[in-house]
């Protein structure tokens, strides 16, 4: 921070779009806002302002350089569980004949697919699937993403108990 009490972090990237730098650095306030909307995403900047202890011109001035910058984006979060998708398996994807990014690119077009990766190791893809229940999950498995394109092997595990999600930590 400007007082020395606290580091500073660095922050931003392209706003809008554009080229010219919009690096800034986050300050005891951004990250006081940063945390608040953590916890309710949908908390009024009235609300926001006095829990942040600044006015509310000051929030909508700091919540719009936040979002422009690409440093946060406020969304609203889906509970897998809630919804009833009780399955939950990381699965490596070994390819052959197309780019893993292609074929990733197809898998990703997937409902049941929430996320994809490319990798290094043993697997070309490591994605992320969710199902209803055991049943549902050997379908999409085997009927869908073994059927994709590309798709020479798959590594499925099978989450017995998620011990941590943290939906705070997601790519802009």
């Amino acid at each position: 921070m400007a007082d020395g009490s606290e580091t500073e972090r660095k922050a931003g990237g392209r706003a809008n779009g554009r080229d010219e730098d919009a690096d800034f650095t986050l300050d005891r306030i951004d990250e006081k806002i940063i945390a608040t909307l953590r916890q309710s995403g949908r908390i009024a900047n009235r609300d926001l302002a006095r829990i942040v202890e600044v006015n509310e011109a000051t929030v909508r001035t700091r919540l719009r350089r936040l979002e422009e910058s690409n440093t946060v984006r406020v969304v609203a979060m889906r509970d897998f569980n809630a919804m009833g998708f009780d399955a939950l398996s990381a699965v490596g994807v070994q390819v052959k004949g197309r780019t893993a990014a292609d074929v990733g690119a197809d898998l990703a077009k997937l409902d049941a697919v929430v996320t994809v990766s490319v990798a290094i190791g043993t697997y070309d893809l490591e994605i992320q699937v969710i199902a209803r229940d055991l049943s549902d999950l050997d379908r999409i498995l085997t009927h869908e993403i073994a059927h994709v394109p590309g798709v020479e092997r798959l590594f499925p595990g099978l989450a017995l108990k998620v011990l941590k999600y943290n939906p705070e930590w997601s790519p802009l």
